[in-house]
């Protein structure tokens, strides 16, 4: 999978001070991921033209537990710098 928006999301996230939400979606959320997923998904034609590549990455991993477990690892990393 595409890990180009990995840098930003986790940026955006510490800057919002999301980080510990976003884990606890990513490890312990089961089917909410999935709904979650499809609600950026269907939100997407509502968004700019740049953030849309974004948000469908966003959704793609969300709907695939080896990369949630793998950005959560690149999370918690960033996370101790």
């Amino acid at each position: 999978m595409d890990q180009t928006h990995w840098e930003i999301w986790a940026r955006t996230l510490q800057q919002k001070q999301l980080t510990g939400l976003a884990l606890t979606l990513l490890e312990g959320a089961g089917p909410i991921k999935l709904i979650f997923s499809q609600i950026l998904l269907s939100c997407t034609p509502f968004v700019g033209q740049n953030q849309s590549g974004s948000w469908q990455s966003f959704a793609q991993m969300l709907e695939d537990q080896a990369e949630c477990q793998s950005f959560a690892s690149f999370l918690r990393e960033e996370k101790n710098f």
